[in-house]
């Protein structure tokens, strides 16, 4: 991605010409799974260089490297308001040359792109909405056709990504943890009718191809609620018991609303019968099974790692297929299958002193079941990893789903999680029908969240939310052993469902090797460990006199690995540089500083000097938000003028949709998101921005009126070198709160 993202990763795609037959070479690695930090905002130097080890060629061998973009579309610089941090040095010194690096693409085509590779159709519309992508976007609609994908419409305005994640941190939760709202929302109903409370009025503004939230919202990059939803007039209980989970359950009421309406107006606009969804917002699979029982679309794809971590996915492909003519890309798209599980060839290999010391027994499915059947915890690691943030059985905890208490058993002895939180299913295709009801079978990713059975409800009661719905996978031959484990489970009991949870502790990332899974399980409390073809005991494990030291051991090999993972990828992917880093630290503090601060003043004051200066005439009017005025009129007192300087007429506006209709030619607009409104409808062929001066782009900060800008020794510029990256201690929170 064009900046280090909080869901970093890198993936690499070799594209083979057999004959006539196109195939490709694909990996793709996270960084979290790498550096063990879970939302690291890291450079993925560590996926980089493994996705160059996994196919053994060194970074000069690539022959296109592509990223995103934020405002500008370059590779490096391409926003003044990012605050770069050490990534952005790796980056701007990684050893490539010019000609390695592809032109930047938007950030939702990169979404749509993984979802057309992995949908297989040859014939769609997408839509990619998420919190926010290139030059402020918040969704985008596409079509493909003839071999290529067409841009529709892009949202700049806020949308409902921003809307649901600002509810999320409003509810108390932190950015990026917007499932927990989604598996909060259905207890929310219960409290709006024990309170009796009214509708929120979430609903955005509907158009055509767009649902704009700027009432509710301010944009990106000062977004913030405009609306107070009197979270302090209510007293506070468990958060599944009281005013929190009634405002989960009205925005996730919205986004719902909000999907149905998009699909609808892509339906009519586009006319076509498919419907790719990608982005942030397609990981909320309670909307996405909504929609596909809308029926508003014949088939609806959702691609399975749709957060940004999936996004170098789009990126690699994107270069590949440019080398294909358009009957060659069909073909591929046709008969090319998005793979669940990483190539075992991948999984990095790490010689544990410790790990060899443990007492291990050959892997047997009866044991393991027996287990399951006591009601132990089983951690399954089988070869290469899941792709995308759903465990499909290679990287998973598995117990039994008859437990009704087996929920509290796993957040007690292993997730440490809010109890209120679901447990997905995973079942075998032949029993999905006495479980689930759903109208299709796209449930191998775990995207969608489906109606339980009264049977279900009844047999396994363990993974039936709150809501009556369960996150289902049905499982295949090619999720290894927890397919012939289940198998053997319906022989024994006439089905073959377990519940199926990420192996990984809360708020860290789903395990990558052997020593990840060993050192986890022992951390936890899971009972039985399977690795491969082999077993271990949590039970044999404990009774050694020398447990305490074998984690201090692994402890160690975890760290020592994880800084070594990190030094030997710079050296692998960076050249040498003689611009120190705390300078690069310092210079790009104070250019972010700047824009945040006074871009947008010296901007504006400019545009006086060339009133004063006779270079343009004097506008017919200055519209100014109401929620500027008194920053403009500050701004104006400071270099002695006026509104009359500017215009003949000042009139303050709302800042948001209502106001495009008293828009009139010559007049100059200063509203921040209605700046943003009036260039998607521009995009629509609704307005004409040539009849008038829209003042802020973009990527611009409301004109501020902040004190002097100043930086010295003492500033936070000496904290980020020693952050996160440097200290096994510390997370991305602690460079981040300085700042």
């Amino acid at each position: 991605m064009s900046y280090c993202s909080h869901d970093p990763s890198a993936a690499m795609v070799e594209l083979i010409h057999d004959q006539n037959m196109i195939h490709t070479n694909f990996i793709h690695f996270e960084e979290g799974m790498l550096s063990r930090r879970k939302k690291s905002f890291h450079f993925p130097s560590r996926s980089i260089s493994s996705c160059l080890e996994y196919f053994g060629i060194e970074l000069s061998e690539v022959t296109h490297i592509r990223s995103d973009f934020m405002d500008i579309e370059s590779f490096n610089n391409t926003s003044l308001n990012y605050r770069k941090l050490i990534g952005d040095y790796i980056r701007k010194y990684l050893d490539i040359t010019d000609v390695q690096i592809s032109k930047p693409i938007h950030h939702h085509e990169a979404h749509a792109l993984s979802s057309w590779i992995g949908s297989g159709y040859e014939d769609s519309a997408f839509l990619a909405i998420d919190g926010l992508g290139s030059q402020q976007s918040t969704h985008s609609v596409f079509i493909s056709e003839g071999g290529k994908l067409i841009k529709l419409f892009s949202q700049t305005t806020p949308g409902i990504g921003i809307l649901y994640s600002l509810v999320t941190e409003l509810i108390g939760f932190k950015e990026g943890e917007e499932g927990k709202t989604m598996g909060l929302a259905p207890y929310g109903k219960k409290i709006k009718e024990k309170l009796k409370l009214p509708d929120i009025n979430f609903q955005g503004n509907y158009g055509d191809l767009f649902v704009d939230y700027s009432k509710i919202v301010s944009r990106s990059p000062n977004k913030s609620l405009l609306v107070d939803f009197e979270l302090d007039n209510y007293e506070l209980f468990n958060i599944y018991e009281d005013y929190r989970a009634y405002l989960a359950y009205e925005i996730q009421n919205e986004l719902e609303r909000c999907l149905l309406h998009l699909a609808k107006q892509i339906k009519r606009n586009t006319g076509k019968n498919n419907l790719c969804l990608s982005g942030g917002v397609a990981l909320n699979c309670v909307a996405n099974e909504i929609l596909v029982n809308s029926e508003i679309f014949d088939e609806v794809y959702v691609f399975p790692d749709s957060a940004d971590s999936g996004i170098p996915i789009g990126l690699a492909f994107s270069s590949a297929l440019e080398s294909l003519d358009s009957k060659q890309v069909l073909e591929f798209i046709r008969g090319y299958k998005h793979p669940k599980f990483a190539p075992e060839k991948a999984v990095p290999i790490f010689n544990s002193k410790v790990i060899q010391k443990l007492e291990w027994d050959v892997a047997n499915i009866d044991i393991i079941l027996n287990e399951i059947e006591n009601h132990s915890v089983v951690a399954m690691f089988q070869g290469g990893w899941e792709y995308g943030p759903r465990a499909l059985g290679r990287r998973s905890f598995l117990a039994s789903a008859t437990n009704q208490n087996m929920k509290k058993v796993l957040n007690a002895k292993i997730k440490h999680r809010e109890a209120y939180r679901p447990f997905a299913p995973i079942c075998l295709s032949e029993d999905f029908d006495d479980f689930f009801i759903s109208n299709h079978r796209n449930h191998e990713f775990m995207t969608y969240a489906v109606q339980a059975t009264e049977k279900a409800k009844q047999l396994v009661p363990a993974v039936v939310h709150a809501d009556g719905t369960s996150r289902v996978q049905i499982v295949s031959e090619d999720c290894g052993l927890v397919h012939k484990l289940l198998t053997q489970m319906k022989v024994r009991s006439g089905y073959g469902i377990l519940i199926n949870t990420s192996f990984n502790d809360n708020d860290e990332p789903i395990v990558l090797d052997e020593l990840d899974a060993v050192y986890c399980f022992l951390r936890t409390n899971a009972d039985l460990l399977v690795v491969n073809d082999k077993m271990l005991f949590r039970n044999k494990v404990i009774s050694q006199t020398n447990f305490e030291s074998i984690l201090i051991e692994l402890e160690s090999e975890v760290k020592n690995r994880n800084t070594k993972k990190f030094s030997d990828s710079l050296a692998k992917i960076m050249k040498f540089s003689t611009e120190p880093l705390d300078t690069f630290l310092r210079n790009n503090l104070i250019i972010s500083k700047y824009q945040k601060i006074y871009y947008s003043k010296v901007k504006f004051q400019y545009l006086i000097q060339k009133i004063r200066n006779k270079k343009i005439e004097k506008f017919k009017r200055v519209l100014v938000s109401k929620l500027e005025s008194d920053t403009v009129m500050l701004a104006l007192k400071e270099i002695k003028s006026d509104f009359l300087e500017i215009a003949t007429e000042l009139k303050l506006i709302d800042d948001d949709f209502t106001s495009v209709e008293v828009i009139q030619q010559g007049d100059l607009i200063i509203s921040y998101n209605l700046s943003n409104i009036l260039r998607d409808l521009e995009s629509l062929k609704l307005v004409n921005l040539n009849n008038f001066e829209v003042f802020y782009d973009s990527y611009d900060y409301k004109i501020s009126v902040e004190g002097q800008l100043f930086i010295d020794k003492n500033d936070a510029i000496y904290d980020i070198l020693k952050t996160y990256e440097n200290n096994n201690d510390l997370s991305i929170e602690n460079v981040f709160d300085h700042l």
